[in-house]
């Protein structure tokens, strides 16, 4: 899919180097954005055809910029950006603070940075749907917190408010809408810390002294008009209300019909929505305004106050001849856009395309006037540069000239040859001239001849481009290197800082002329083929090792009475396209041996594979502690390769790569277990406890849906539940009653933590009742009283006391029951600082001859980051009813 901008280019005035500069900068949000998740594959371009002119058309002659501020992928308010975008042409962003990589998974397995991949992806996804920018500052989510105070212990404050005041002086907003108040009444502790910064960035952005270091890397100090806080918490504080349910004829649907299906894309935090007709309002409270007052009682538009006129920007301009010409020149250009939104009325476009073309002409000549202005004129060149870029893309789609790249691969390594294709079709009426076609890649900078594309006519232009051999995989901008207190470290004076996966691999910057004007458009190339059952699919380019190396487990436990070894899997993964052979073998800690000490492999294709398995003998007698076992493939070049990838790919995101080192950690420490006892597990959304309860030594089945509802429940002594079963399994919902029934007659049945689908529900044995919000401990030091110290759950097999609950990651545990029956026996108490104990954490009931056990404790984050004291206790869990 086509992603674009249209720079200044040769038209009827002198071309300026200055504002297509600075316009390349202004347009980089919405061009590294990089729309080609499958969702948007086979549906209508709003950028192309009638609706784009209609579309581009709606946000030209005025100057309306809002950006909103929020904390974490799905906090914004897409009725509002949609009504803003879709319905009044405005400019609008959303700024999330972090990319959601503290919070669960429905659709996968992915968690920390792999699940903020996910819904990385899921916000680009969503803005290709209600038209706005996204941005993001270094914060990485840590997981819940209960206020302001403990998050700026994770995230300092004014490092922080940096990345925030300099979205704000980039995206140059009139308007900030904060979705939090910055007050406790937000609950998350992120969504405060988000309502505070969005306060005082409204104040900092304008302040030169405030962050002065980003003044010397381009950016300028910006003052905000108005400062808006969201009212869909609290709509009887709300000063104005926005009709978003209007059905608009461009698009035959209401902006919050676009906005449902939007919010839809945030599937990983089960966020799908009804797009239901009708009347719908968003509502904000105005806090602070620097804009002149209005007469009359109250607001009637997001925009009172703020001069959204091309001829309000002249204002800061001292009168005189300058200023008197760019006023006749602007009102000439406004007047263009008038004939031009009469021209473009009808289903045809052919008409508009002169009319566009003299319009572009006459913005252009109004900005060869802003040029020769001084500082006070830098507002106006930026809303010119911004202006053509849009009338550019406008142009072209009314002229109907499309531009797409396409590689013959998707996966390449350094030294590959790779094929970039380049289609230009002049779908239009009239001719087209290409002035330029320039290639940027990973091979540097290629040119192609000027070429002519008649009407109804496609023309292609082929690149042959080899891969360096010193070029570095497409790693993402934000995680080449490692978190620093809770920030990703992003590369200095870099333009892709707070977009939302950087710049692509290759593109094509192609410059056109259109009835007598150049546009200049960058274009992604893509590698695109035809699934057989879902059509059309396109990926983006990657630049990847040529041998990826995985080992798994990520995680083993080696108790520290065991004998012998434990068993390793790597795989290798070849994408060169000669194929590649050599050998794989295990780095150990000094004194443990492996077999076989290598193993040979031959890759003959690319992306074909090859496993091999390992035998490490662990000493007798090793001491407790994590130990570390590292995978090194060898090709016969003699390269070495100890990083491999993987590969997030979800059908309503765009693809995206993460890599990572083939290193995997043994945890040893006092660990007991009964091997005799046959297991179930029922899995949840994206949790590994199953691979946890393998690797303590426990045989375990994974029970599908066919065991769910007709397997023998019989073959088990305890059946053990994952994360959120009942909103992701509808088999076991109906299959319910049939699990209990297992229970009565004498079998352990676990449940890990459940929503409220499973509160409401009543799928307990006996009743259980959550708050909302939920209860929860979220401080991963609270400390932890045992309630009964005589209970098995600490006694058998393993003695569990405090040292058990040290080394936890992230959080205790979350949706605890507040309410229960009596023969639920709480065995665990626990608090964040400064509130009440809570004890619903681990409930234990007799449930016929069996027992059931409920548990929000977050075992599935501690097994897999090998927490010793959660393996302990998970075992004595498995080993109640023995």
């Amino acid at each position: 899919m086509n992603y674009a901008g249209s720079l200044r280019g040769r038209g009827s005035g002198c071309s300026s180097i200055a504002v297509r500069e600075r316009l390349f900068v202004l347009s980089l949000a919405g061009l590294l954005m990089l729309p080609a998740s499958a969702a948007a594959q086979g549906a209508v371009d709003p950028q192309q055809g009638v609706v784009g002119v209609a579309r581009a058309l709606r946000g030209l002659g005025s100057v309306k910029r809002v950006l909103v501020i929020g904390a974490h992928p799905d906090d914004e308010d897409t009725a509002l950006l949609t009504w803003l975008v879709r319905g009044v042409g405005a400019k609008a962003a959303y700024l999330a603070l972090n990319r959601g990589e503290g919070g669960q998974n429905l659709i996968g397995p992915e968690l920390g940075v792999g699940l903020g991949l996910v819904r990385t992806g899921e916000l680009v996804a969503a803005r290709e749907l209600d038209g706005a920018d996204q941005f993001f500052t270094r914060a990485y989510d840590f997981g819940y917190s209960k206020s302001a105070e403990e998050t700026f212990t994770f995230w300092p404050r004014d490092s922080l408010l940096a990345d925030v005041v300099a979205v704000v002086r980039r995206f140059q907003p009139q308007i900030i809408v904060s979705i939090f108040s910055g007050t406790p009444r937000d609950g998350h502790g992120q969504h405060q810390v988000a309502g505070i910064l969005a306060r005082e960035a409204y104040e900092a952005a304008g302040d030169p002294q405030r962050f002065p270091g980003q003044l010397a890397e381009g950016l300028q100090p910006w003052t905000p008009l108005k400062l808006y806080r969201s009212a869909r918490f609290d709509r009887t504080a709300a000063t104005l209300e926005v009709e978003t349910g209007a059905l608009d004829p461009l698009y035959g649907r209401s902006y919050h019909q676009i906005a449902m299906a939007s919010r839809s894309r945030h599937r990983s935090q089960d966020m799908g929505r009804i797009e239901a007709l009708g009347p719908q309002r968003t509502a904000v409270r105005l806090l602070e305004s620097k804009a002149p007052a209005e007469s009359g009682t109250g607001e009637t538009s997001l925009f009172d106050g703020v001069d959204t006129t091309l001829a309000g920007t002249l204002a800061v301009i001292r009168p005189g001849e300058l200023r008197d010409e760019l006023a006749a020149s602007l009102g000439a250009y406004a007047q263009l856009l008038e004939r031009a939104r009469t021209a473009s009325s009808g289903a045809q476009t052919a008409g508009v395309v002169p009319v566009l073309s003299e319009a572009l002409s006459q913005l252009r000549s109004a900005a060869d006037l802003a040029e020769t202005g001084g500082p006070e004129a830098e507002q106006l060149r930026t809303t010119l540069g911004d202006q053509e870029r849009q009338l550019g893309a406008a142009l072209l789609a009314a002229a109907g000239v499309i531009v797409e790249v396409f590689t013959d691969d998707d996966l390449v390594v350094a030294g590959q040859s790779l094929e970039i294709n380049v289609e230009i079709w002049n779908g239009g009426e009239g001719a087209a001239e290409v002035r330029r076609i320039t290639l940027h890649s990973p091979a540097g900078t290629q040119g192609a001849s000027p070429v002519s594309v008649p009407a109804a006519t496609l023309t292609r232009q082929r690149f042959s481009v080899t891969i360096p051999a010193a070029a570095a995989p497409s790693q993402l901008y934000f995680l080449r290197a490692p978190l620093d207190r809770g920030f990703y470290s992003w590369p200095a004076a870099s333009a892709e800082r707070g977009t939302p996966l950087g710049r692509p691999v290759a593109s094509v910057m192609i410059e056109v002329d259109v009835a007598g004007q150049t546009v200049t458009r960058e274009v992604e190339a893509v590698y695109r083929f035809a699934d057989q059952a879902r059509g059309e699919v396109r990926r983006p380019l990657f630049v990847v090792p040529a041998v990826g190396v995985h080992l798994e487990p990520a995680t083993t436990v080696w108790p520290l009475d065991r004998d012998g070894g434990a068993s390793f899997t790597v795989r290798v993964r070849g994408e060169g396209p000669d194929g590649v052979n050599g050998r794989v073998r295990l780095e150990v800690p000094d004194g443990w041996s492996v077999a076989p000490a290598e193993a040979d492999f031959a890759l003959s294709a690319p992306g074909s594979a090859a496993t091999v398995d390992f035998d490490v003998s662990i000493p007798a007698g090793v001491e407790p502690g994590p130990y570390f076992v590292s995978a090194v493939a060898e090709t016969d070049d003699g390269r070495s390769y100890r990083e491999g990838y993987s590969i997030i790919d979800y059908p309503h995101v765009r693809r995206s790569l993460w890599f990572s080192q083939a290193r995997a950690r043994v945890e040893a420490f006092e660990l007991t277990v009964k091997r005799d006892l046959k297991v179930g597990y029922v899995p949840g959304a994206g949790d590994a406890v199953a691979d946890a309860i393998a690797a303590m030594g426990v045989p375990v089945e994974v029970l599908d849906d066919r065991a769910v509802a007709a397997g023998d429940l019989a073959a088990y002594d305890v059946i053990v539940l994952g994360i959120r079963t009942y909103e992701t399994n509808p088999t076991l919902l109906a299959n319910n009653e049939r699990f209990l029934d297992w229970a009565r007659a004498g079998g352990t049945l676990i449940s890990q933590y459940q929503q409220y689908t499973y509160f409401n529900g009543d799928y307990a044995p006996y009743p259980l009742r959550a708050r909302r919000p939920h209860d929860r401990v979220s401080d991963e030091l609270a400390p932890m009283t045992i309630l009964v110290a005589d209970h098995p759950v600490f006694n058998r097999p393993n003695r569990i006391g405090a040292h058990d609950f040290q080394g936890w990651v992230q959080e205790r545990g979350l949706y605890f029951p507040y309410e229960w029956d009596a023969r639920y026996q709480p065995l665990l108490e626990s608090a964040d600082p400064g509130e009440e104990p809570k004890r619903g954490g681990l409930l234990v009931a007799p449930l016929g001859d069996g027992l059931y056990v409920y548990t929000g404790l977050s075992l599935f984050r501690q097994l897999p980051a090998g927490v010793p004291g959660a393996y302990r206790l998970l075992a004595n869990l498995l080993s109640l009813g023995g």
